[in-house]
């Protein structure tokens, strides 16, 4: 797997905490898009897990980090049919709204 990030941003992927919550699966529903579910009500997490180091962590599930100037040059691959996330494309220096 791939995940992409624009170079601009690699001091903050580096120096941020994250956080990984561990749900009970109860009550939740598929959105039926790439593994995204979704509850209507408040939930506790059965764990909270600290990520100090997400590039490691991203290596130790099988994911290469790739560094970009800017993600606009993969913008082909929201059209294409293959899955791609873009939920912070937002944050990206010159999107093409």
């Amino acid at each position: 797997m791939l995940a992409y990030a624009e170079e601009a941003w690699w001091a903050r992927i580096r120096s941020t905490a994250l956080f990984r919550y561990e749900l009970p699966p109860q009550g939740f529903e598929d959105l039926h898009d790439a593994g995204m579910w979704v509850t209507r009500h408040p939930v506790i997490p059965l764990k909270v897990e600290p990520i100090s180091d997400l590039p490691a962590a991203l290596h130790a599930n099988g994911v290469e980090l790739r560094l970009l100037p800017s993600l606009s040059s993969v913008r082909g691959v929201w059209s294409s049919s293959l899955h791609a996330s873009g939920i912070r494309l937002r944050n990206a220096t010159d999107w093409p709204w």
